[in-house]
């Protein structure tokens, strides 16, 4: 399955039943994490894209940037 975004890709990882023991993190904060993305504020880019790393999931295709 593929996922668009890092943040959707983000939340998604965070549905995952267990998920705060693959990434070893406690479950306050995995906690913490889903309330800051429902009230709309922002986790860095560099944390979702750790955590995504850690938990196994893999980038299909990189960021493509004009200049």
């Amino acid at each position: 399955m593929q996922i668009t975004g890092r943040r959707a890709a983000f939340e998604a990882m965070l549905q995952e039943r267990g998920v705060y023991k693959k990434l070893g993190v406690e479950r306050s904060t995995v906690s913490s994490w889903k309330i800051r993305l429902k009230s709309g504020e922002s986790i860095s880019e560099d944390k979702m894209k750790e955590m995504l790393l850690k938990y196994g999931y893999t980038i299909a295709q990189e960021e493509v940037w004009d200049i």
